[in-house]
């Protein structure tokens, strides 16, 4: 799996550039927007894609706050509450890990696209919308996130569950 970056203006997406329209229009004297700018009922039309990602100090680390449905399609089971390491597969996690830990520390928001390969060798990828919130205007303590998962996710999760087997699998 690898990371290419992406620049933020050219996601074309509608619902990436909604949210990105939106997180740009809660800013505060260029600061950043805070958790509680955020309305959901505002962004209805893409609640299912979003995330947001608490961050945790001492140790830095990152908990899922809120998660999607399309998120539960995707994975198998609700993400809130789980902190990003315990999210399979190992290598995804940490990736995604270390991207949050560079936006806590510039403060700057990410556009990705996230390349892998399924185990019958066919390339695959998504692209991601990472958006830093700040209580403070600058201290990163939640990052809101949107993705485009560019498999269905019926074929995302058959995927994760070829190469890491079902959940069904692991309770037998």
């Amino acid at each position: 799996m690898r990371s290419v970056p992406l620049a933020l203006d050219n996601a074309e997406e509608a619902g990436f550039k909604r949210l990105i329209d939106y997180w740009r229009s809660k800013h505060r004297g260029g600061k950043l927007p805070a958790r509680r700018d955020i309305e959901p009922a505002d962004l209805k039309p893409i609640l299912a894609q979003l995330l947001l990602i608490e961050v945790l100090r001492e140790p830095l680390d990152f908990r899922y706050r809120l998660a999607g449905t399309l998120s539960y399609d995707i994975f198998g089971y609700d993400l809130t509450g789980r902190r990003v390491r315990d999210i399979e597969p190992a290598a995804w996690s940490e990736m995604v890990w270390q991207s949050l830990a560079t936006i806590v520390q510039s403060g700057e928001p990410h556009f990705v696209r996230l390349d892998f390969e399924t185990p019958e060798g066919n390339r695959r990828s998504y692209r991601v919308v990472r958006l830093p919130l700040a209580d403070d205007g600058q201290t990163v303590d939640c990052i809101l996130l949107i993705s485009d998962f560019g498999l269905q996710a019926a074929e995302f999760r058959a995927h994760l569950d070829a190469v890491y087997g079902s959940d069904k699998d692991k309770k037998d």
